[in-house]
């Protein structure tokens, strides 16, 4: 019986899932085509807090979600650029207001001036660029620190 929850769910899975995992750390790509380590690292790094009473002064009353981690900012923009990249039917809109939000004036601007035919390099670039950036963030050696302690933890259980 685990008494312990862990926010990210490691606790609810096998050793080799946690290694799949872990595997899939070693690459922004692969992290990126691994949905259950990208909700893994959302929930661990920035998980939803809406309902929850925080402290203040003597007394518990909600607050606003506290800012987002840079670490989640380059994993939205990533997850993003890929669905973007993936989709058919894109208006011009949703590519204008996506290029906004891309930090690099230079990528954005080239992403809004693109045409059907080289959007998707552009795109790729965009999660080239910022995909690792997202591996070298403190919250990602974080949460590859902690998935190692699961798994190895896992690993001792089932040692004794």
């Amino acid at each position: 019986m685990n008494c312990f929850k862990c926010s990210c769910g490691c606790d609810r899975l096998t050793k080799e899932e946690l290694e799949h995992i872990l595997q899939s750390t070693n690459s922004y790509r692969e992290f990126l085509n691994n949905e259950t380590a990208r909700n893994m690292f959302r929930s661990m790094i920035y998980p939803d807090e809406t309902n929850t009473p925080q402290p203040s002064g003597s007394q518990n009353r909600p607050v606003g979600k506290r800012p987002k981690p840079m670490a989640i900012k380059y994993l939205e923009l990533i997850e993003e650029a890929d669905r973007l990249r993936q989709a058919n039917d894109l208006s011009e809109e949703d590519v204008e207001k996506f290029a906004d939000s891309v930090p690099d004036l230079e990528l954005g601007d080239r992403l809004c001036e693109s045409t059907s035919t080289n959007r998707e390099e552009v795109l790729k670039d965009i999660i080239r660029k910022y995909g690792p950036n997202l591996t070298v963030t403190d919250e990602y050696k974080k949460f590859i620190t902690k998935l190692t302690k699961a798994h190895d933890g896992k690993i001792k259980l089932e040692k004794s």
